[in-house]
């Protein structure tokens, strides 16, 4: 809150005409470490840097952010952060304004432990009066394509509903608002809706509108496994139920689930059940499967 108290015009920037970051601040290379600068989206977005400085790059210029600065981004405007020195840690606050669930993420990069997701706060429990405030911001971040926010409509909505979220954590405790758990309940029923084909963890990042660095260090947080690993798992386990049907192969298998050839998907068996897909279907009375 005290970053949204001190935020002034000339540490707000969007897509307007001299307002993109690069305008002002020192511009730089970027290094594509979440994701590269083509990464976009429909819904709306507001990001406040809270400490240290950060790479940004908006509508493919590239600049260093530093602590208080805001950018507004409307939907499908590229864009794109990273460290700004490896050694140099940063946390940002992300206003994810999606009219269904709209989220706060507060990320942060650290020089050991590299990216991680701190808070993921839903705003679906804000009064009628909060909500009233993010359909304000959701207003001033779609105007933003072509004009600079009020700065003092911007700031006394983000204020309102910070206040009123602080509030309900001293009532309630921090628990009801962490969302954390939801948005891994998220990914594993999304990976496991679409485990029957070739399946990328670029792609579940992107269903869930987070990079994969961001989405990779939560998943594992919170579960202890990696995504990657989770992702695979999920698609040996169908492989299993699939080698238990009579006439199954394991070329059928393997290419039916989106591996490129019979010796990628075996490999892949095998790190997952410890054994080669015929030698396993054999270990659990799976019938005769062919390699073939």
């Amino acid at each position: 809150m005290a970053s949204l108290a001190r935020l002034d015009s000339s540490r707000l920037f969007g897509a307007w005409e001299g307002g993109n970051p690069a305008e002002k601040r020192r511009q730089a290379r970027f290094a594509p470490v979440l994701y590269g600068e083509d990464h976009s989206h429909p819904h709306l977005e507001i990001c406040l840097l809270l400490t240290g400085r950060c790479r940004f790059s908006f509508e493919h210029r590239v600049s260093v952010l530093e602590a208080g600065d805001m950018v507004a981004c409307p939907g499908d405007v590229p864009h794109a952060e990273a460290f700004s020195a490896r050694r140099e840690s940063y946390r940002l606050a992300w206003w994810i304004l999606w009219e269904k669930d709209p989220l706060l993420h507060v990320r942060r990069y650290r020089s050991r432990g590299g990216y991680d997701v701190e808070h993921v706060i839903r705003l679906t429990t804000l009064t009628a009066y909060g909500k009233e405030r993010l359909d304000v911001l959701r207003a001033l971040a779609a105007g933003s394509r072509s004009r600079r926010p009020p700065l003092e409509s911007l700031r006394e909505a983000m204020l309102s509903v910070a206040l009123e979220l602080y509030r309900q954590v001293l009532t309630s405790g921090e628990s009801p608002f962490d969302a954390r758990v939801e948005l891994v309940r998220k990914v594993t029923d999304y990976v496991r809706s679409r485990s029957s084909g070739a399946l990328a963890l670029a792609d579940v990042a992107n269903a869930i509108h987070m990079s994969p660095n961001y989405l990779t260090s939560l998943f594992h947080s919170q579960t202890g496994m990696s995504l990657g690993r989770f992702i695979l798992t999920e698609r040996i386990a169908l492989a299993q139920r699939m080698l238990r049907q009579p006439g199954a192969s394991v070329k059928s298998v393997g290419l039916g689930l989106g591996f490129s050839d019979p010796f990628t998907f075996s490999r892949a068996f095998k790190r997952i059940a410890g054994l080669a897909p015929r030698a396993w279907a054999r270990a659990n009375g799976a019938g005769r499967v062919s390699g073939a």
